[in-house]
């Protein structure tokens, strides 16, 4: 799992790029990923390596529009095993 000051340093990062989100605790969800057999035996590399984990924190809020309509915002950060940025997702 991922430490708790590496998440305190993203959410620092997404408050300076995205300040709506500021404050705002994320939801961790580590998820494995089997290496790719066909591409290995294609590339003649042997036997496929481990897995891989990936770390999505999502951060998720609900705003009003002008006329009323709840609508949710979801930030989606995607880290490799090391804690680094991989992509920044958003829904509009």
């Amino acid at each position: 799992m991922i430490d708790r000051k590496r998440v305190n340093t993203i959410k620092k990062k997404i408050s300076k790029e995205f300040p709506e989100f500021k404050g705002i605790e994320p939801t961790i969800i580590e998820k494995k990923i089997a290496p790719q057999k066909d591409i290995y035996r294609r590339l003649s590399l042997g036997v496929a390596k481990e897995f891989r984990r990936v770390y999505r924190l999502q951060f998720r809020k609900t705003i009003k529009t002008e006329d009323k309509v709840s609508l949710e915002r979801i930030l989606t950060v995607t880290l490799n095993e090391q804690g680094n940025i991989i992509k920044i997702t958003q829904s509009r």
